[in-house]
């Protein structure tokens, strides 16, 4: 008997459903995470007693998907050099952008939460300095080319900008070997010189002073590793090394008020670790050549190399609910100082 067509249809769906939910059975939930008061950092907290009303202009999340590395060293015997490059695969647009619009509900309930009024959307983008500062930023999302070691996407939610400011960000570079120092090291010399843009920050004044509230700017940048490279002591054998550190980044995940020229800041002080198996090394090439090891013992010139191109896989699924999870844990955590510093003395 030839199976009716519609059974058929009907016990491919059920199938599907299944499989569908096991797949979502065997995920596992996100951590808990739990941030101490210390791992919290107030800038200018005077001036958070005085914030009562917020406008949200600006909700930047930069995903970090591709960071490398290279060192050299040089002696009287030649030289060594060592390069690395990482790539994160599995999670795309559709969780980064997710994860980001997801988060301004977040933002609204927090500072809602900790005592303040935020404007309505409506009523901000009625106002004609929001065209000129959309203007000064760009639509989101946004490609950020390594420039110094990182490289991402930048997206905002709703019809916000994806606006980098450097006066307000304090952006600066570092020059020490730390793999992972303090500081705005994830973004490119093009994004941070193109944010301190004249016109955007007279639209900001002019905002804050027609809506009669302080500017919320909410950062949240998510690196994925540690990359090391060394080209040893005086030439000596270079080596490569990529750890995966999926991370909440510090300095650059924090609430700014801004109100005309005075400022304040939420911020994480240190790293919000994620799980260290969210993410999965896969080697893609290696190839390391420190055989002039020999040629320097018999004082002869040598040169040894190490270049490595690696892959972090993760579940896309998973990604966005840990990333997710530990950003609203932070954003907690930012609330209830905010909430603290506002309370009279």
């Amino acid at each position: 008997m030839v199976p009716n067509r519609r059974r058929v249809c009907a016990l491919l769906s059920a199938i599907a459903c299944v499989i569908s939910g096991a797949s979502a059975w065997a995920q596992p939930a996100p951590a808990t995470y739990t941030l101490e008061p210390a791992m919290v950092a107030l800038d200018n907290p005077r001036l958070l007693g005085e914030v009562k009303r917020v406008a949200i202009t600006q909700l930047v999340v930069q995903f970090i998907d591709r960071q490398d590395g290279s060192a050299v060293s040089g002696g009287f015997y030649g030289g060594a050099s060592a390069k690395s490059s990482v790539r994160l695969a599995g999670p795309g647009v559709a969780q980064f952008q997710r994860i980001t619009d997801a988060l301004y509900d977040e933002v609204l309930a927090v500072v809602q939460a900790a005592g303040l009024e935020v404007v309505p959307h409506a009523e901000l983008a009625a106002q004609p300095d929001w065209a000129k500062l959309k203007e000064a930023g760009k639509p989101s999302p946004v490609e950020d080319e390594k420039f110094t070691g990182y490289g991402g996407w930048a997206f905002s939610p709703r019809d916000l900008p994806v606006l980098f400011d450097s006066d307000d960000e304090e952006s600066f570079m570092q020059s020490n070997r730390d793999p992972d120092p303090r500081g705005e090291q994830y973004r490119s010399m093009g994004s941070l010189l193109g944010g301190n843009s004249t016109g955007a920050r007279w639209a900001e004044w002019n905002l804050a002073k027609a809506l009669d509230a302080h500017l919320l700017k909410v950062r949240v940048t998510v690196p994925l590793a540690i990359v090391k490279t060394s080209g040893g002591l005086l030439s000596g054998g270079a080596s490569v090394k990529v750890e995966p550190l999926p991370r909440i980044a510090r300095d650059v995940t924090r609430f700014t008020f801004r109100r005309e020229r005075a400022a304040a800041r939420v911020r994480l002080d240190r790293h919000l670790l994620l799980p260290a198996d969210l993410l999965t090394v896969e080697t893609v090439s290696k190839q390391a050549d420190n055989t002039g090891g020999l040629n320097r013992a018999l004082g002869l010139l040598s040169s040894n190399s190490a270049v490595g191109e690696y892959r972090l896989n993760a579940d896309p699924q998973r990604y966005e609910a840990e990333v997710l999870a530990a950003t609203r844990a932070t954003f907690a955590r930012f609330g209830a100082q905010l909430q603290a510093a506002r309370k009279p003395s």
